[in-house]
């Protein structure tokens, strides 16, 4: 078990059982990103009419942890490391009856610290590996090197008030910093509705020595919960070679995770989803803004994925365009409350607008004290691949969205999904209610976190940047009719992203600056949406990177 007061008083006390990041370690492990042998689809880039952009700095929004945070945490015991990967959650506190507001965590690699709703910070940066009681990724003194930890997730279940959170943890030599067997998700369970208290501690090895080209490592975590359990999906690659082998979902019983067991666990696995010559790297899960689950069919969690590789090795992005996204179900979830659980899990294939794999993100010229330093001019920003990003059920809905390239340009925008899912006969399937595209002139928008409460009113929380735009923090307004009104700025980037990621002098041949890979937005105990991205301050400055977050309530 870990106590949060512990470890900002003594260090922490654990009890285990049971897409990562740049970093400097000489293991240092880059995902292999193939382009593909041409296009797969016919389809034209979507050319969406440009939202007006406005700024609305006057949010009650605040910085959040930055890259000095980070590579300070743990006493200097950590790697730089980039980017951040956002994983914000919002539940509130009623200890002694009444309620006194809500609490907001915030995890990024690889750090994490604790927040009242008007920006009050209770703690210092934790680093991850505190947290969960492990040795430093890099111990400064000795040089030793401890487990890699990365890919943070969070979330509050209002249904059980209790915090769950989850990372992805790799073995690594401990002399030479390689990536070495074993691998684990790590994930912890909060012992009450309070965030800054006691967790029971868990991990899943993932490993998988029988699964082809194994061993393996389960990449960015992802999490999702209903009724009755929590659920974790993967992407299992090679840690030695580029194979992939595709989503790996893991379920477990929310009551034994809760009462201090990990209980029966179902796995499966061998997932890899192809449809018209394509397959998907991850499959995200589905979350709950205030505990409202699909109970029928004996408890049913779902899933959305896109088409976003292909599938053959590394899963290498897919390229052209496609107009298809995929909707899972997993059925029968009340048997995780049993000693013999029995899952069903299906999936359907939809027909949606057309998007496709982003281009590399253009960014406002400004000062680069890095990029001066090695002599490399302005570099572009990554948007990575589309792939499914975080998917809220709200309000009877399915709620998600992906980076998309759009036209004129190429440049980037949004494409975001609501879609009504239903099972008949075992069998999951769905409408597609709203769909839409989010773009705005002679910029790039990325790494959209659609969030809504129980009423299906919120925002798209996202990053801008362009040839005019620093990296800044936007959102725009959607409800069951889809976006409305303009993008807003609500924190104006400083300076363009600056980081070691961006730079051939670190890291090799053709660099492009690592962003995101994700945000985060959540809805609050009163139905105000918490949300936080990635842009760069004015404060967050270390040697070898700039990055810094921005975390903003806003009330639908």
């Amino acid at each position: 078990m870990t106590d949060v007061r512990a470890i900002t008083a003594k260090g922490p006390r654990v009890l285990s059982n049971a897409r990562t990041p740049h970093e400097t370690s000489p293991g240092a492990k880059e995902e292999e990103k193939g382009e593909g042998s041409g296009s797969t689809s016919s389809l034209p880039r979507p050319s969406p009419a440009n939202k007006s952009l406005v700024s609305r700095e006057n949010h009650r929004g605040w910085e959040g942890l930055d890259h000095a945070d980070q590579r300070l945490a743990a006493g200097g015991n950590q790697f730089s490391l980039e980017p951040p990967d956002q994983g914000l959650c919002v539940g509130h506190v009623s200890p002694n009856g009444p309620e006194f507001g809500p609490e907001v965590v915030e995890s990024v690699n690889d750090a994490l610290t604790f927040y009242d709703a008007s920006s009050n910070q209770f703690t210092p940066a934790i680093s991850l590996s505190e947290f969960y009681g492990l040795a430093p990724t890099i111990d400064r003194t000795t040089g030793r090197f401890g487990p890699f930890v990365s890919d943070p997730k969070c979330y509050f279940d209002a249904d059980t008030q209790r915090w769950f959170h989850t990372v992805l943890v790799i073995s690594q030599n401990p002399t030479t910093g390689a990536f070495q067997a074993p691998t684990f998700v790590y994930f912890a369970v909060s012992t009450s509705a309070e965030a800054l208290g006691s967790y029971f501690v868990y991990r899943i090895n993932t490993t998988n020595r029988r699964h082809p080209n194994c061993p393996c490592l389960g990449d960015q975590p992802l999490l999702g919960a209903d009724k009755y359990g929590f659920y974790i999906s993967t992407a299992e690659y090679a840690l030695n070679s580029d194979n992939f082998n595709g989503p790996q979902i893991y379920a477990f019983s929310k009551a034994a995770l809760e009462s201090g067991s990990i209980g029966p666990v179902v796995h499966k696995a061998g997932l890899t989803h192809v449809r018209g010559g394509r397959t998907t790297g991850t499959v995200q899960p589905a979350i709950s803004p205030n505990g409202v689950y699909e109970t029928g069919n004996n408890g049913t969690e779902y899933f959305l994925s896109a088409f976003d590789c292909l599938p053959v090795d590394a899963c290498p992005i897919a390229p052209g365009q496609i107009n298809k996204i995929t909707i899972w179900a997993l059925t029968n979830t009340k048997s995780l409350t049993t000693s013999t659980p029995n899952l069903q899990l299906t999936l359907k294939d939809l027909t949606s607008e057309v998007y496709g794999t982003p281009v590399p993100q253009r960014q406002r010229p400004g000062p680069r004290p890095l990029g001066r330093s090695v002599g490399e001019p302005l570099p572009v920003v990554e948007a990575n691949d589309s792939r499914m990003n975080q998917v809220v059920f709200a309000n009877g809905l399915l709620w998600s969205g992906v980076n998309t390239v759009v036209a004129p340009g190429p440049r980037d925008g949004i494409a975001y999904f609501i879609v009504r899912p239903t099972v008949s006969g075992g069998q999951v399937g769905g409408t597609i209610r709203r769909q839409g595209y989010v773009a705005v002139a002679n910029a790039f928008l990325s790494f959209p976190s659609v969030g809504v409460n129980g009423a299906g009113r919120g925002v798209i929380a996202m990053s801008l940047m362009g040839p005019g735009h620093f990296p800044s923090a936007v959102q725009i307004d959607i409800d069951r009719d889809g976006v409305s009104g303009p993008v807003e700025i609500v924190r104006v980037g400083f300076r363009p992203e600056d980081g070691f990621t961006c730079y051939e002098a670190f890291v090799g041949e053709d660099p492009v600056c690592r962003w995101g890979d994700y945000s985060a937005s959540v809805a609050g105990p009163d139905g105000t949406i918490y949300s936080a991205t990635e842009f760069i301050g004015d404060n967050a400055r270390t040697a070898l990177a700039n990055w810094s977050t921005f975390i903003w309530p806003q009330k639908p």
